[in-house]
């Protein structure tokens, strides 16, 4: 399992370097890594502006577990041996509820092709320098690898951070509601097509407005970008063209 994920890693991996920085390299993570893991986490929430930007899980311990084998796997990024970042990835059952294919409506059959962006984190320190976007680059290619081609993730109305990088990469907003109790966007990119839209057919929604970017969906838009103020961030949705996928 492992030395086929390390051989899909190593072709987005450039040797001695990642995301053009000499200084840092790249791997998977094993149970030996768990503590190094815990420490960057907690460091990480710790310090978080809006406690609603990422949630713990209820059981971390089995989490962090998940994507450290079978079912997933996380990339970590060092720097003189001390980890930095690192971004997951999940495998999910076709038939399992928490596959976020089954949120959106797909059928069993084609949640066998979706896998899940869960968790990324980078130091403080280390931002600013393309670590996330490149660790999404990294996840999108091994997600490839297993015939995963929906790769989906999750994230805060409040998270302005993530949902940047994710519509920076080519992802873009499918769904938006209630997740356990917490208002949640559901990011979507599918690796073999790319959504179509009418670029002329463009609704500004605020990034807070749910029900705004729920009815916006609901009539066929899905969210490609945003505009930026001093106080606020505007989510732009675009009509998606007939005859194409709905998600």
């Amino acid at each position: 399992m492992y030395s086929t994920q390390y051989s899909m890693l190593a072709t987005q991996m450039p040797v001695g370097g990642f995301a053009g920085r000499s200084e840092l390299h790249s791997r998977l993570l094993l149970r030996d890594d768990l503590p190094a893991l815990n420490v960057l986490r907690d460091e990480v929430l710790a310090a978080l502006p809006d406690p609603d930007c990422y949630v713990r899980e209820s059981d971390e311990h089995t989490f962090l577990l998940q994507h450290l084998g079978a079912h997933g796997a996380t990339i970590g990024v060092f720097h003189e041996g001390g980890l930095v970042a690192y971004a997951m990835l999940a495998l999910p059952h076709p038939e399992d509820p928490a596959n976020l294919g089954a949120v959106i409506g797909l059928p069993p059959r084609d949640r066998m092709e979706v896998a899940h962006l869960t968790s990324c984190m980078v130091r403080e320190g280390w931002r600013g320098i393309g670590l996330q976007r490149a660790l999404l680059a990294a996840r999108l290619a091994l997600a490839r690898g297993y015939g995963r081609n929906v790769c989906m993730g999750m994230v805060s109305l409040r998270n302005h951070s993530s949902r940047h990088n994710m519509l920076r990469s080519g992802m873009h907003i499918a769904w938006a509601g209630d997740i356990d109790g917490l208002q949640r966007q559901l990011t979507l990119i599918d690796m073999r097509r790319r959504p179509i839209v009418a670029t002329s057919d463009e609704r500004l929604i605020g990034s807070d407005n749910l029900s705004g970017q729920q009815q916006a969906l609901a009539a066929g838009y899905i969210g490609v970008g945003e505009q930026r103020s001093l106080r606020e961030v505007h989510l732009r949705f675009q009509r998606r063209l007939p005859g194409h996928l709905p998600f």
